[in-house]
């Protein structure tokens, strides 16, 4: 079983590609409205919980950043050579056993953020950002990855109805490909679609909960969070 150490990071709103420094146990923060999602971002060792922070609307899900300067990770165990999912393509990504997408086949495609399909499937929408942190029990023990990752998606078309769920990721035991854990799914949207519920931010808790801020069907806002009940990876709300 991975270790449970946890300590949060920052994104600046600068992208970066390719590696950078050995990543321990970190996290994300979010991008503007319609910035395209980060492969690899510096990180800064100073918030002890991952977080995206997102100003989400019923029409259109969106989000906003707090921009704070960025500085190599630091961890208390021996330092890695870098994430592999950190190095994810994210719009692009091939990622197995998303079911949320009503896809046949076991994999999800996405080519520029949609999986193309008339009812889409979208990763990351409005510029959401992911969040990268060791939440998830993996096995075999002795498995190669470094950090996992939640991410948002959201199926269906702009003008219909929709619904968005969070979505762990883990790397598979040979760093490829990308599979996707049992999804933490939004409200369902009314009958006629007119009223969605998003997202408007997100984050993994020290004790591997995770915390989200809510756009209600109603326009309320409110706080929820999920807590992992099986090492298959289900979530219930607590």
């Amino acid at each position: 079983m991975r270790g449970r150490l946890l300590i949060g990071v920052a994104f600046s709103l600068t992208f970066a590609t390719g590696c950078t420094s050995p990543i321990a146990r970190s996290g994300g923060d979010a991008a503007p409205a319609g910035s395209p999602a980060p492969s690899v971002s510096p990180a800064l060792p100073s918030d002890p919980t991952p977080s995206v922070t997102a100003s989400s609307a019923a029409s259109r899900p969106a989000t906003t950043a707090s921009s704070r300067p960025t500085a190599p990770a630091t961890g208390s165990g021996p330092a890695r050579q870098g994430s592999e999912i950190r190095r994810t393509d994210w719009p692009n990504a091939l990622i197995r056993n998303l079911e949320f997408c009503g896809e046949s086949d076991d994999a999800v495609r996405f080519r520029n953020g949609s999986n193309g399909f008339d009812i889409p499937c979208k990763i990351l929408p409005g510029g959401a950002r992911p969040v990268y942190a060791e939440f998830l029990v993996e096995e075999p023990a002795n498995a190669p990855s470094t950090e996992d990752a939640l991410i948002l998606v959201e199926l269906g078309n702009p003008d219909a109805a929709r619904q968005q769920a969070l979505v762990p990721v883990q790397l598979g035991y040979r760093n490829d490909p990308l599979w996707a854990r049992p999804v933490i799914k939004g409200d369902a949207p009314s009958a006629t679609g007119d009223r969605v519920m998003t997202f408007t931010s997100y984050r993994v808790l020290s004790d591997d909960k995770v915390e989200a801020t809510v756009r209600r069907l109603d326009g309320r806002t409110e706080t929820r969070r999920w807590r992992m009940i099986d090492f298959a990876g289900n979530w219930e709300r607590v």
